[in-house]
């Protein structure tokens, strides 16, 4: 972004399409679910509420930290959006028709998480 900003001053965010982002939900088809899906996505859902999020928060969990591929939805129009100090996702959970987004997430905390070497979602 300090690149572009360079190049057009008047620049304020820039919009990417990413194919990156991921939804997850605990309540995420629950309907058609067994026993054993019901038990991960109510673990799930617990270990949300321990965290403590507050309302536009940015929370840290654990390496161990995993969601069920059950709840986990794929998504339409995921766009990663760049700031000057931070970067935002968003997106259309597949079928639905609202969308995702998350909280602006703060470049001292992506400066953090490189350095601490954090692996990627992908591997």
């Amino acid at each position: 972004m300090k690149e572009q900003k360079r190049l057009d001053s008047d620049i304020d965010e820039v919009y990417y399409w990413a194919n990156c982002a991921q939804f997850f939900s605990p309540w995420l088809n629950l309907a058609s679910a067994g026993k054993e899906v019901e038990a991960a996505s109510v673990a799930l859902a617990d270990t949300l509420d321990d965290l403590q999020i507050q309302e536009k928060g940015v929370a840290a969990v654990s390496e161990s930290f995993q969601v069920p591929p059950s709840q986990i939805s794929r998504v339409e129009c995921g766009r990663m959006i760049v700031r000057a100090d931070c970067i935002a996702f968003v997106a259309i959970p597949k079928h639905a028709s609202f969308y995702v987004e998350t909280v602006e997430i703060p470049l001292a905390v992506l400066e953090r998480a490189a350095a601490a070497g954090v692996p990627s979602p992908r591997g």
